[in-house]
């Protein structure tokens, strides 16, 4: 009974139908084609075969492969950060490059904008230097004193020369975001401030640096006596130059920007002496 009912089966799915096309107004046969239900089955299945085939190559010899979920590759998006750190630090560094150019272009034109300075009346604070390291009227009487007894006295060859005190001034108005840490190496101070704000000589000195750099934008050196040094970096722009005097308080530069809006500006500041980094907030009241 199975084998009959087998053999039945293959006779039956093998067996032809024809199928015939006919003109509609005169009846008449124009195509016909004999297919049997095993035809229909093998040519379907071969045709989902190229078609799975098909489709397969283009997803995988195509782009396309990159959006089948687990596919991508590990180091893709390693490599998509990176990339995209490099373009940030490109596009910083031209728009340092175009500032810079800019300020050429308005020296070579002459034509040079006036800044905003904020006047500051040294003359007042040179008085006001004196009152405070002069001396009072009882140690005046008592050094007056002291002289006139020690005049002929042939023990003291020589007096010892008094150093000068100096005071300092603030580079800049604002606050200090980062600390004086020499074992971390950060041989100054960071100070946040407002946009375009004047950056001043702490001491009485002379340029001997004034230009932009890649990493701190534009940045002067100034030495003072005792052999101060102070470093001032990350300015926007500069008002001196290389060999110029400046006074304690005298406005040097503006505060540079910083690359997201969203901070407030900096400088970056630092005081040497004698090639020894110094904390700045041992000197100056911030």
């Amino acid at each position: 009974m199975k084998r009959f009912f087998t053999k039945s089966f293959f006779k039956k799915i093998r067996f032809k139908y024809k199928v015939s096309i006919l003109n509609e107004n005169t009846l008449e046969e124009t195509f016909y084609i004999r297919l049997s239900r095993l035809n229909v089955f093998l040519v379907t299945c071969s045709f989902l075969a190229i078609a799975f085939t098909i489709n397969s190559l283009l997803i995988i010899k195509s782009p396309l492969k990159q959006f089948l979920p687990g596919y991508e590759n590990t180091n893709i998006r390693a490599d998509i950060i990176h990339s995209t750190m490099l373009v940030d630090s490109l596009k910083y560094k031209v728009e340092k490059q175009e500032e810079y150019i800019d300020v050429l272009r308005n020296l070579l034109s002459g034509d040079i904008k006036s800044e905003k300075v904020v006047s500051i009346d040294t003359l007042a604070l040179k008085e006001r230097e004196k009152v405070l390291l002069g001396k009072s009227k009882n140690e005046e009487e008592f050094c007056e004193k002291f002289e006139q007894e020690e005049q002929y006295n042939l023990s003291i060859l020589s007096t010892p020369k008094t150093q000068k005190a100096d005071v300092f001034f603030k580079p800049v108005k604002g606050v200090i975001t980062k600390k004086f840490n020499f074992k971390n190496s950060s041989h100054g101070i960071t100070i946040a401030t407002t946009p375009n704000e004047n950056v001043t000589s702490v001491l009485d000195g002379t340029v001997v640096f004034s230009a932009f750099t890649i990493e701190d934008g534009y940045v002067i050196v100034i030495e003072h006596n005792n052999e101060f040094t102070s470093v001032y970096k990350n300015n926007s722009s500069l008002l001196t130059s290389t060999g110029a005097n400046v006074k304690a308080g005298e406005s040097i530069a503006l505060v540079g920007r910083t690359e997201k809006k969203s901070e407030s500006n900096f400088l970056k500041f630092e005081l040497w002496q004698k090639g020894k980094a110094l904390n700045p907030e041992d000197y100056i009241i911030f």
